[in-house]
């Protein structure tokens, strides 16, 4: 299709629905008492209702967590696409309330990057679908609840959904097409001590100046290792200090220190070969009598590397080219998307959308309309590709 014929978005209409869902709060309940994300799954219901669609809510969590979706036919032997955007935000702060400010073509708020600019493309980019020129994939869209905590969404949606053949999960790429990106791997190291009154404190065993050993271990000696393994597309994996506690009282030498490692995980690594190696960088600590619990990693995300020779990649590489007129390159990105479940479960991924990630979770996060309207044309130019809209060759 031809660059001027294609669909064109409608820039009135992505507009009015980003501000709307950013001014619907929907922080994930498990972060600071937030809302949850059932008035938005409620909206998100009633717009497409009202646009002629019949969408269906599926029960993912208590107390009204629902995915949301839609399943437009296409042609009847082409492969499923999947458009999956998650509707849960972290916390408001700074400028990025959950009230949505309109400012020089940008949306300001709370999720409008991370990723209700993505929820906004795919529902527009629904509508150029249901209006315009067959052939085209089948295409399910559906919202997905509790990604930046847990994933139970992308869970339920391959218990309910599994004859997904393909999928684009939407978070900010600035309209690149990413490939790859890294996992997470989370576990807690406590370090044992020795009470006593903190007027004598060499009666006792300071776990806190303990875990500064640990601590150092960790910088110095394992750090460094990391950049063996290095991704062409991610980089190296990385290692964070995220939380630490420790100590009962001001007068009281501590007993305990714990901290939770967040270890990012590179495609090909094995996360039993991660937790050996960060063991072994704390061995020299236990044979000086340093006392250690580490317990079992608590979370596991699995990376994400889909071929960059499957249909899925050239076809929206293809569409890219056909609404920005050049096709980029593949790209991987440094942050973890429900694409790891959907992938786990044999699903193809890619994941793409509007804004840029530098801005999620900010105190000044916006996406621009222009480019949400853009990525509603690249997902309808998508569905439309004889790469998906026919059936698939094997590979």
């Amino acid at each position: 299709m031809a660059p001027s014929l294609r669909p064109r978005a409608d820039r009135r209409r992505v507009e009015d629905m980003l501000v709307r869902f950013v001014d619907i709060p929907s922080v994930n309940p498990a972060l600071d008492d937030g809302t949850g994300e059932a008035a938005l799954a409620n909206a998100v219901f009633a717009e497409l209702k009202q646009a002629g669609f019949s969408p269906s809510r599926h029960r993912a969590a208590p107390a009204g967590r629902d995915n949301i979706s839609v399943l437009l036919e296409g042609e009847s032997e082409s492969p499923l696409l999947m458009w999956e955007a998650h509707i849960d935000t972290v916390v408001p702060s700074g400028k990025a309330q959950t009230r949505a400010v309109l400012d020089g073509g940008r949306v300001y708020g709370r999720g409008s990057c991370d990723t209700k600019g993505s929820l906004v493309a795919m529902i527009e980019g629904l509508l150029l679908l249901a209006t315009g020129p067959r052939p085209r994939a089948r295409v399910l869209f559906t919202t997905s609840i509790d990604e930046e905590v847990g994933g139970q969404g992308a869970v339920a949606i391959v218990a309910d959904h599994p004859d997904i053949d393909m999928a684009v999960v939407g978070e900010p790429t600035d309209l690149e097409v990413a490939i790859a990106h890294k996992g997470v791997l989370r576990l807690q190291i406590t370090t044992l001590g020795v009470p006593a009154h903190s007027s004598k404190p060499h009666l006792g065993v300071n776990a806190i100046h303990r875990m500064s050993k640990v601590l150092d271990a960790l910088e110095h000696d394992y750090i460094p290792t990391l950049a063996a393994a290095d991704h062409p597309l991610v980089g190296p994996p990385t290692i964070s200090v995220s939380t630490i506690k420790g100590g009962t009282a001001e007068n009281i030498v501590p007993a305990s220190c714990t901290i939770v490692i967040d270890r990012r995980l590179n495609p090909g690594e094995d996360p039993d070969q991660v937790v050996a190696a960060i063991d072994l960088a704390l061995e020299p600590l236990e044979r000086q009598g340093i006392e250690l619990l580490r317990s079992p990693p608590a979370f596991i995300m699995a990376p994400l590397h889909t071929s960059p020779d499957h249909p899925l990649v050239g076809a929206m590489q293809r569409a890219r080219a056909q609404v920005l007129g050049e096709p980029g390159q593949p790209i991987g990105v440094t942050y973890g998307t429900d694409a790891s479940c959907f992938a786990t479960a044999g699903i193809p991924c890619v994941v793409f959308g509007p804004g840029n990630i530098d801005h999620a979770h900010s105190d000044e996060e916006w996406v621009e309309v222009e480019d949400t309207a853009l990525a509603a044309e690249i997902l309808a130019a998508l569905a439309r590709d004889p790469g998906v809209a026919r059936p698939l060759q094997p590979t």
